[in-house]
């Protein structure tokens, strides 16, 4: 193809002379349901000495067909489906954490802060920044909405305020241990233990973040000096890795309590078998949707993803398997500690008691 420009004043060669077409634009398209990328090149024919001549420049976009805008709404329709059941699923396994600690506030002392922050801030971040979007589609997903007739932009909605409810439920769970352990002056171990958990956790949380950060500095280094750059592939945003990496963090949630236990060295059940192995179900299961994902559908557009958003974890093959395994190791850790001891999982030499215990000397009167 051929594409012509107008040219202002400054540029004509001639008053007759209105119009530049020495763009040659050359568009290649892969073959249908080949998966593969729209390439094409856009250069200026003029010599070099024209002052309108610009290097050729290089390009590629996603190809669409009608099948695969059918096939992405199908896709759609199932991941607000997965979305409604994740989080209503997390209502109850919290409700259901709610209720147990009521019901035996001795375990108060023994569940970490640290993990329940984490959790209530996984969900009231992306409600902060997605408040807007509670009842205003994002303007990508419009032309999808509108040929599913408006079905999924009014489930997006009650997805969206079912998440409102789990994080409020969240909040409540985290008051009630924030006022119980701060309410009896007499907790000070307790607190030490929590100290403790922070100086160990937090350092690690800050290093994965600096790590996340420099390898998002390092890619996009790398993606500017690439012939073909793929936005959506190549080239991430460093609040999008930032994102990335807090999914990271929720998925290995139970990590603080580990933590919490190992210093407490207590076999308090302190966290329902509900709790925390629903819990790290719900944050594993979109994992395995996107091995499940990436050999059913062909890759879409960043926006049109309604659950296992690329941009809100680390989704690929090695993740999607490394992950789980994780956080399954877990939740095998939480139960044998809460069944055996804090430090059952330790050597041997680390499972004794730390600091001597004070024993009644007589005196000689």
């Amino acid at each position: 193809m051929v594409g012509c420009r107008y040219l202002d004043s400054n540029n004509r060669t001639s008053d007759n002379d209105s119009m530049d077409c020495k763009i040659l634009i050359n568009v290649q398209f892969p073959p249908v349901d080949s998966k593969d990328y729209i390439q094409g090149t856009i250069e200026y024919t003029g010599k070099k000495t024209d002052p309108l001549y610009f290097e050729p420049l290089s390009f590629s976009a996603a190809s669409f067909y009608r099948q695969h805008s059918r096939e992405s709404i199908r896709r759609m329709d199932l991941e607000i489906i997965m979305s409604l059941i994740s989080n209503t699923l997390v209502c109850v396994f919290v409700g259901y954490q709610i209720l147990y600690v009521k019901k035996h506030p001795a375990v108060f002392p023994f569940i970490s802060l640290i993990m329940l922050l984490v959790l209530t801030l996984g969900r009231m971040i992306p409600l902060m920044l997605n408040f807007e979007a509670l009842f205003v589609p994002k303007e990508s997903r419009t032309t999808f909405l509108l040929r599913s007739g408006g079905w999924l932009e009014a489930n997006e909605v009650i997805v969206r305020v079912i998440t409102m409810v789990a994080f409020l439920l969240q909040f409540r769970l985290l008051q009630l241990v924030w006022s119980a352990r701060f309410a009896d002056g007499k907790q000070k171990a307790f607190l030490a233990a929590e100290k403790r958990t922070l100086y160990l956790s937090l350092p690690l949380y800050i290093s994965g973040g600096l790590i996340a950060v420099y390898v998002n500095w390092r890619n996009n280094t790398v993606g500017e000096g690439m012939e073909y750059a793929y936005s959506s592939t190549y080239q991430r945003s460093l609040w999008v890795d930032l994102r990335s990496y807090g999914g990271l963090v929720l998925d290995g949630f139970l990590f603080p309590q580990i933590l919490l236990n190992i210093f407490h060295n207590s076999t308090e059940n302190a966290l329902s078998r509900f709790f925390y192995i629903g819990t790290t179900f719900v944050r594993l299961l979109p994992h395995a949707y996107d091995l499940y994902r990436a050999n059913s559908y062909v890759e879409d557009f960043d926006g049109s993803y309604m659950y296992a958003d690329p941009g809100g974890d680390y989704y690929s093959t090695a993740w999607d398997l490394i992950i789980p395994l994780v956080g399954l190791l877990f939740a095998a850790i939480v139960y044998l500690q809460q069944r055996f001891g804090g430090r059952c999982i330790l050597p041997k030499r680390f499972k004794e008691v730390e600091g001597y215990e004070k024993v009644p000397v007589a005196s000689d009167a």
